[in-house]
């Protein structure tokens, strides 16, 4: 393994995206190493700091410390420190695990190459592989789940799998079995980014025409074709240490030992008591007419067979016709065949370079690429050395947000032709373009309004964020769409989407954007809609050597500004610390919905 292995980003190469058809295009030419015994026998041990949410310690190492030395080589007695930081915005919004990789003496990478430090580099990856691990998710008991899935030996897949679907139990209003998602996995040795993308499609005899009246849709019509089971299951195969079967077992226990309802997700039925609601949905969720409490006690047996029983089952089997069955008597079309033909997709990380830093997200129909447009715009501004004031800032985070929203509306199915769209949405010079229309006011304010509004505020998404042991960060975001997806419950307790929903049709909403806007996001069979998932992650440009951070986001259009705010303060204002700037909540839109938190000034 090389110790400088070179540029990650060429920032002058053209932008090119491609799907990765099949693992196999993922080899590993770095030698093996047996590295544990140098370890112990050359250095001294590996501190390994665990600093809780919000402590004022959090990211005190300057970001002076990260820099380039051309001449002087790194010394193998040189003590290196590796970090361990979790940052908790809040419960189910924004959860992101912080990595750093430095040396005492200031020194990150060096340029010259020598057989010293690449055997000193090795030793540091060697370290991350038997010191370095921490697991978020948005419930405390998946988050322990995670930790002991690594503490007996499992990789960082496995934990965040074993997480996943823990949450898809105990935070039912947020995920299921019965919904989709995104992960994200970054492998620090290889220096590689697989995106897995578990997104839901639309049923093989859906039409638009039968979701145009919104007010008279069933339930049925709801529903895609789930890819949560199937997609952690393609992530078991390709980064699984343990048998499969071993990892689903310790999230079945879960549902089969039971939990007590947490805050939020009775909060969530309480919110819903009041609807025409399916039968199996409240015997459930409101047994004998009453809403479950926070805090009451509840087994889930059924949900543990179902887990335990395979993937083969759920999509071809006994499951896949119980599916079929409850999806169609709701009015729906979705049907066995479309489960068994559902296909879980490999795909390469977006990425947007940013001086010692790349960001990395999911490309379509992720609308990842929002995120990176709107760094690009953000970056011109160079906050710290113009010295631009804190409200200041907050309005063009405000003002780039929604300037990325608008570029997105004509993202989509990424089977479609959408290069010159991403292409100019990753564009650095198409970015100082925009933000000198961003500056004069010449964006249009009703192209903006349309657009903002025709993107799901508030997506729900279960997170789990996993730094492990094996060199692999991991990020996961799995959803129903809305609370309770579609409200369609399985005899067999499987909670099924609500995907439709983000598609777009006439007369969805009552904003009218431009309808060629949203012209490849329009409801199509066999198409994954447009998503606001977002996993994402922030990795070295140039080495091994630097930050990391995996983050993920809760979803929704008011949420995203969340991530945004934190990348800026590491980005551009080079601060490392959590608390050096706080976390506003902006909403993305402009008068005459305009809306500010009571922590702003009118002037912002």
């Amino acid at each position: 393994m090389e110790s400088c292995p070179g540029t990650k980003l060429n920032k002058h190469t053209a932008f090119s995206y491609k799907s990765f058809g099949s693992p196999s295009e993922f080899t590993d030419e770095s030698p093996s190493i047996d590295s544990k015994q140098d370890l112990k026998s050359k250095h001294d041990p590996i501190q390994l700091k665990e600093m809780p949410s919000g402590s004022p310690e959090m990211f005190d190492q300057s970001f002076s410390k990260l820099q380039e030395v051309e001449e002087e080589c790194c010394s193998p007695e040189t003590p290196v420190e590796v970090y361990a930081a979790a940052i908790v915005i809040a419960v189910g919004v924004t959860i992101a695990l912080v990595l750093q990789i430095h040396l005492n003496a200031g020194l990150v990478c060096c340029m010259t190459r020598t057989s010293e430090l690449m055997a000193f580099l090795d030793l540091i990856i060697a370290a991350l592989q038997v010191t370095m691990k921490g697991v978020l998710s948005d419930h405390e008991h998946c988050t322990t789940l995670s930790e002991g899935v690594l503490r007996d030996g499992g990789s960082s897949v496995d934990a965040a799998i074993a997480g996943a679907l823990c949450l898809g139990i105990v935070h039912q209003h947020v995920s299921s079995v019965g919904g989709g998602g995104v992960m994200l996995v970054h492998d620090i040795r290889r220096n590689e980014t697989r995106v897995i993308n578990f997104q839901g499609s639309a049923p093989e005899l859906i039409r638009e025409e039968m979701v145009q009246n919104s007010s008279e849709m069933k339930a049925g019509l709801l529903v895609g074709v789930p890819g949560m089971l199937m997609g952690l299951h393609r992530a078991h195969r390709l980064y699984g240490s343990w048998l499969w079967e071993d990892v689903v077992s310790r999230a079945a226990s879960v549902a089969r030992d039971g939990f007590n309802v947490s805050r939020s997700l009775a909060d969530a039925i309480s919110e819903i008591e009041g609807e025409e609601l399916p039968k199996h949905f409240r015997d459930r969720f409101l047994p004998e007419g009453r809403a479950l409490s926070a805090g009451s006690f509840v087994t889930m047996p059924e949900l543990a067979e179902v887990l335990e029983a395979g993937v083969w089952n759920f999509y071809s089997g006994a499951f896949a016709q119980e599916i079929e069955n409850e999806v169609q008597a709701h009015g729906g079309v979705l049907s066995r065949g479309d489960l068994g033909n559902y296909t879980v997709e490999i795909q390469q990380a977006l990425e947007g370079g940013f001086g010692d830093f790349i960001i990395q997200v999911p490309p379509p129909p992720s609308a990842g690429a929002v995120l990176i447009a709107a760094l690009n715009l953000l970056e011109g501004f160079h906050f710290k050395e113009n010295g631009v004031k804190e409200k200041e800032m907050y309005h063009w985070i405000e003002e780039a947000l929604t300037t990325a929203f608008s570029m997105a509306a004509g993202l989509g199915d990424h089977k479609n032709n959408l290069t010159d769209l991403l292409s100019s949405m990753l564009n650095k010079s198409q970015a100082e373009i925009l933000r000198n229309r961003m500056i004069h006011f010449q964006m249009s304010q009703s192209l903006c309004n349309s657009t903002i509004y025709s993107f799901p505020a508030e997506l729900l998404a279960a997170q789990v964020v996993v730094m492990g042991p094996d060199n692999l960060m991991v990020s996961v975001a799995s959803t129903l769409n809305r609370p309770f997806g579609s409200r369609i419950l399985t005899p067999s307790g499987i909670l099924l989407n609500s995907l439709i929903l983000d598609f777009f049709w006439p007369n969805k909403t009552s904003i009218k954007p431009q309808i060629e806007q949203f012209q490849e996001n329009h409801v199509e069979a066999r198409k994954r809609p447009l998503t606001l998932l977002m996993p994402a992650m922030l990795v070295p440009s140039w080495d091994k050597c630097g930050t990391y951070m995996a983050l993920s986001s809760s979803g929704g259009r008011n949420h995203l500004n969340r991530i945004t705010q934190m990348l800026v303060n590491v980005l551009f204002l080079h601060k490392e610390k959590n608390d050096s700037v706080p976390l506003r909540r902006l909403h993305t839109q402009r008068e005459p919905y305009e809306h500010h938190d009571s922590a702003f000034t009118t002037d912002v």
